[in-house]
């Protein structure tokens, strides 16, 4: 038992120095070792999604460490063994979920009261309960949490930027229903920058200023989104301007989003720049694989057909766009599996993946968008294609990406070692070579390689 710690502790120790704290948390949450059994290491994964993800990732790392051991050992990949319904599993079946802070905000713990109807135009999904949390947007959550519970006071303005489809519009929604449910009779306006430029012309149009500043001038909370669209309209800027310093001076909330930080909105003025930064900014990234399992899971719990949860996973693990996008691919492989009447497994998730993917791939493969796509399904930084470390798990990918540019496109060695941090030919070359005769010789491996490609280029043009 002593040499299954201290090689467990070697094998954790050696990753945590590759992957970042969420890294390593997903690792331990997905397998464990379950001991010794002759000369081999065992070690346990939750279940075949996390066996294939630790196997593809890590398989080379532990191996070198099982070797270095005294006796050398070779390394046993299981899955755990379902239990009994009253059996308590010493972790979930989907890794991570439950020890890292991603997760659905807290239910109410009175029922809500319903928005009131008006002019508001919230769609009533987007709310703090159906937000669901990660480290991606956490800063931007809480502070919208804060804002809707004393507007005007703590921080204003707020100003959350980040790119399509990562939540900015259902945050900025969530503080406005927030309010109205507090207080039914707040005066909120809601709307696009688009919206509030279109008003501006009209009101302009059958001279009723008077009437179109005191509409956006009197409100408790004004949220704007896509203000990045102001940028280069003079007079609108103006009338914004002089909005904006009326509620600011009478203490009234402003929340703005953009897809941008607020120095890099290009022919953006100055002294809007200034405005939008006197408050606070507040970023969303794109999620990681825990936070999509997480919003994977929240999607499966309100559907009526079961999606299992390595689907789930599997389904995290290869649309990583945004979330909409992959809102978009679930609700596609739902309904494709509610009309056909199938259930919902691999076969039918890559069918209908291929499609999707499709539709999202670029008409031309470049060795960036290799790179791009192979750095995803391994889950490692996409700059790790060009740089010069060589740990175990950065490696592989590598030399699959260096194949599979020499496969999709018409790159000579050369330029493709260019691409991969100025790399020499030659080593373009031992990469590719390897890489052939590992699919020659590893039955597993060349299904690996398969899935890659297919990923890489669902419209198989090799």
């Amino acid at each position: 038992m002593n040499q299954t710690i201290a090689l467990w502790d070697r094998i954790t120790g050696e990753i945590r120095s590759q992957v970042n704290e969420a890294g390593l948390n997903l690792f331990l949450n997905s397998i464990s070792p379950r001991g010794i059994e002759g000369e081999s290491f065992i070690l346990e994964a939750q279940n075949e999604i996390c066996k294939e993800w630790i196997e593809r990732r890590y398989r080379l790392l532990i191996t070198k460490i099982l070797q270095e051991s005294t006796p050398p050992l070779k390394c046993v990949f299981v899955t755990r063994m379902k239990r009994g319904p009253h059996d308590r599993p010493q972790q979930l079946g989907l890794p991570a979920i439950a020890e890292t802070p991603v997760m659905p905000a807290p239910a109410p713990t009175e029922k809500a009261r319903p928005v009131p109807k008006g002019e508001s135009g919230f769609n009533s999904k987007y709310t703090f309960e159906t937000f669901v949390v990660g480290k991606s947007n956490q800063f931007a959550h809480a502070i919208s949490q804060a804002v809707s519970k004393n507007l005007g006071t703590m921080y204003n303005p707020v100003f959350i930027y980040g790119g399509v489809g990562l939540g900015k519009t259902h945050l900025m929604q969530a503080i406005g229903q927030e309010v109205l449910r507090q207080n039914p009779k707040a005066r909120v306006a809601y709307l696009s920058s688009e919206a509030f430029t279109n008003d501006f012309i009209e009101s302009i149009t059958v001279k009723r200023m008077s009437e179109f500043r005191a509409k956006y001038r009197k409100k408790d909370l004004l949220l704007i989104d896509d203000v990045q669209f102001f940028a280069g309209k003079e007079a609108v800027v103006d009338e914004f301007f002089h909005t904006f310093n009326e509620l600011f001076q009478n203490k009234k909330q402003i929340v703005l989003t953009s897809d941008s930080p607020p120095k890099k909105i290009n022919k953006l003025e100055e002294r809007l720049v200034s405005r939008f930064e006197m408050g606070i900014v507040a970023d969303i990234q794109p999620p990681d694989l825990e936070m999509r399992v997480a919003i994977l899971k929240r999607a499966a719990a309100d559907c009526v057909i079961r999606v299992p949860d390595e689907i789930l996973m599997y389904l995290a693990e290869h649309v990583t766009d945004n979330i909409r996008v992959l809102e978009g691919a679930f609700n596609r492989v739902v309904a494709y599996a509610g009309v056909v009447q199938r259930p919902v497994d691999r076969d039918l998730v890559d069918h209908i993946l291929k499609d999707f993917l499709r539709e999202n791939t670029p008409g031309r493969i470049t060795i960036s968008w290799i790179q791009k796509r192979v750095a995803q399904y391994y889950d490692i930084p996409e700059a790790e294609m060009s740089s010069k470390r060589r740990s175990q798990n950065l490696v592989l990918p590598r030399q699959v990406a260096m194949r599979l540019a020499q496969i999709l496109t018409d790159a000579s060695l050369s330029q493709i070692g260019e691409a991969f941090g100025g790399r020499d030919h030659t080593t373009v070359m031992h990469a590719c070579e390897k890489i052939q005769k590992l699919v020659k010789s590893d039955p597993e491996f060349q299904q690996e390689f398969e899935r890659i490609a297919r990923f890489v280029d669902p419209q198989g043009r090799r």
